[in-house]
């Protein structure tokens, strides 16, 4: 089985994919950061969103591509960021995002994890995984993506940064089975 292209530029979305393709599953994996831009299209959903940028790279480079992407949705407000997570993130960082979110009662909140694969010239195939939980306006813990540091998965206490301080097979396990569903798909295929 060939390299399987995995279409990045974040080392933490690469150590995931490593830790559990690669060390779980035996799939090879080369990490790329195209010379071109991989483009994210405005979207509701996360799934359409690499299933967009999935297909888009494998037809300009002609490989078969991987591509994830997170999203959080609040319930408030209004479900921002959803797939503007990174987009928050660069804009405004946490501290100002948690500002942003003061006073507000409706602090519940949810998770999308998303992977999708494509071939050339093919449609691509969408996995999908996630959770629920709560945000928190304080900022805890060291491991993580920006919302890991704030938000605290149902039926814990610790934020996704804290958990991944200890533990980061439990971590990766409250962004849902997305990347077990590829994988398992993947070498069926």
């Amino acid at each position: 089985m060939k390299k399987l292209l995995y279409l990045t530029s974040n080392p933490l979305k690469f150590r995931e994919a490593e830790m559990v393709l690669a060390d779980e599953y035996g799939i090879d994996l080369e990490i790329m950061d195209p010379d071109f831009e991989l483009y994210e299209i405005q979207a509701k959903t996360c799934a359409e969103v690499v299933a967009f940028t999935a297909k888009y790279g494998a037809d300009k480079l002609g490989k078969a591509c991987l591509k994830s992407d997170t999203g959080l949705y609040l319930d408030a407000p209004g479900g921002l960021p959803g797939p503007y997570n990174a987009y928050f993130h660069k804009q405004i960082g946490t501290e100002k995002f948690l500002h942003l979110l003061r006073g507000e009662k409706q602090l519940g909140a949810r998770i999308e994890h998303c992977f999708a694969y494509c071939e050339p010239g093919k449609e691509p195939k969408v996995f999908i995984g996630g959770g629920t939980g709560r945000i928190i306006l304080e900022k805890r813990g060291n491991d993580g993506l920006w919302h890991d540091f704030f938000y605290i998965p149902d039926g814990e206490t610790r934020t996704l940064a804290e958990i991944g301080d200890v533990d980061q097979k439990l971590k990766r396990e409250y962004y849902g089975d997305a990347i077990h569903q590829f994988a398992k798909w993947y070498l069926k295929k």
